[in-house]
């Protein structure tokens, strides 16, 4: 638990290191016109040109670790490679006709992922400190999606050991806190992503359910979230805490901080073809069969 502290830690300490180290810099009017705005408006802004996606991402670099000073939300901090993949976002224009970045339908967005989603290079421990110091070497399959679509994830949000909790403590992270009173429980096992929603530090969180996951954290945090039908959403290689249960099987879902960007995120999922990249997904939704997309 130690070393993993110690580790995240020297990962926040490397984003002094980033030119101009703008996560340590305080938040500014400019910033918040870019965490009040709306996932569509993020996406339109950054596909015209008005906004460049890494002052977006400064933004919600900044705000999240001041969400996570809170409320100890966050579990792996992603902002130095998420610099990497604004990066190359910007380097291609997106307002050029012809482009085939010019309508990915997250655009620029900054992410925000469950600690059990894998990201190359980086732990999915679920509160276990047996499962610490082991990097998934592959991205999920949703992430491989989300960067696909455009989205920059920005960190990976803390659960309780196990996953099966209302709550969301573990030995490795600590306790995480419900960001409007600190006497209370975010929820879980979504808990940290529920904490970093609510205080506008994330525009999308991609989380599993199984028994309420990503509903209590929605409702102990005031924010939204749906639980798809099994099928409906990528799901593979996520960590889980009991693997192989598939009598009530866990599903990824989005939470948001409002029913707008919920509906925003599913239409995004559902444009980059999900089935494509997971094959638990379905390809037979009615978007499919139409062929509206």
């Amino acid at each position: 638990s130690a070393d993993k502290q110690k580790e995240g830690g020297e990962r926040l300490r490397r984003l002094s290191t980033i030119t101009g180290a703008p996560y340590s810099q305080q938040l500014t009017s400019t910033d918040d016109v870019f965490l009040q705005a709306s996932l569509s408006q993020i996406v339109a802004h950054v596909q015209d040109g008005s906004w460049a996606p890494k002052d977006v991402l400064h933004a919600y670099g900044r705000k999240a670790l001041e969400a996570h000073a809170s409320t100890n939300c966050l579990a792996e901090v992603l902002l130095d490679q998420a610099e990497g993949w604004v990066e190359a976002l910007s380097s291609s224009d997106l307002t050029a006709p012809g482009n085939t970045k010019r309508k990915l339908p997250f655009a620029g967005v900054p992410v925000s992922l469950k600690h059990s989603v894998a990201v190359v290079g980086v732990d999915s421990c679920i509160g276990y400190a047996s499962f610490a110091n082991d990097p998934a070497p592959p991205h999920a399959p949703l992430v491989s999606l989300l960067l696909d679509a455009g989205a920059i994830p920005i960190a990976k949000t803390s659960v309780p050991i196990t996953l099966l909790s209302f709550e969301s403590w573990s030995a490795l992270h600590g306790r995480t806190l419900n960001p409007h009173n600190h006497a209370y429980s975010p929820g879980g096992s979504s808990g940290g992503e529920g904490a970093l929603l609510a205080l506008g530090g994330s525009k999308i969180g991609i989380c599993t359910d199984v028994a309420g996951s990503v509903r209590v954290p929605a409702h102990y945090c005031g924010i939204v979230s749906m639980k798809s039908s099994v099928g409906r959403f990528p799901k593979a290689d996520l960590k889980a805490a009991m693997p192989g249960q598939e009598g009530v099987p866990a599903i990824c879902a989005p939470m948001t901080q409002s029913v707008d960007d919920l509906e925003a995120v599913w239409k995004g999922v559902m444009e980059m073809k999900p089935w494509k990249y997971d094959y638990t997904v379905s390809s037979t939704s009615p978007c499919a069969m139409n062929g509206d997309l």
